[in-house]
């Protein structure tokens, strides 16, 4: 039997979906949903991106939305914010940090310093 999701989306195995797809996958409060970009495109005029120097913001948007619903070790943490009206409201975060061994930086990056030159995307949430 198909889910619901599978009965309007043009895919079998839903955790695989070709990156040239028009569908998106979007998590928000840790529940995947599908939407199509016709159903709203992205228009980087309306983002902007800064970094966040403290990290608490960063971590409470993480552990709201991010499937896991933990959040790790970070070296430097951006936010995305969408702009409207001049208001800013964070609605993504990319958080960066050391991995568990050196040589998952050394070994694709072996030109740059590891965790100083080179971190980990820990964490990407939009």
């Amino acid at each position: 039997m198909r889910s619901p999701v599978q009965e309007t989306l043009p895919f079998e195995d839903l955790p695989e979906v070709p990156t040239a797809s028009p569908w998106c996958q979007r998590w928000r409060e840790r529940r995947h949903s599908w939407a199509h970009v016709r159903d709203g495109g992205f228009d980087a005029r309306r983002y902007t991106v800064d970094v966040l120097p403290d990290e608490e913001p960063a971590k409470a948007f993480v552990l709201a939305h991010h499937y896991s619903g933990s959040y790790p070790a970070a070296t430097v943490q951006f936010g995305l914010y969408d702009v409207v009206d001049g208001e800013r409201r964070l609605c993504g975060v990319a958080v960066f940090g050391v991995p568990v061994s050196t040589a998952v930086l050394t070994k694709p990056l072996p030109e740059l310093r590891p965790y100083t030159e080179s971190l980990v995307c820990s964490r990407f949430v939009l």
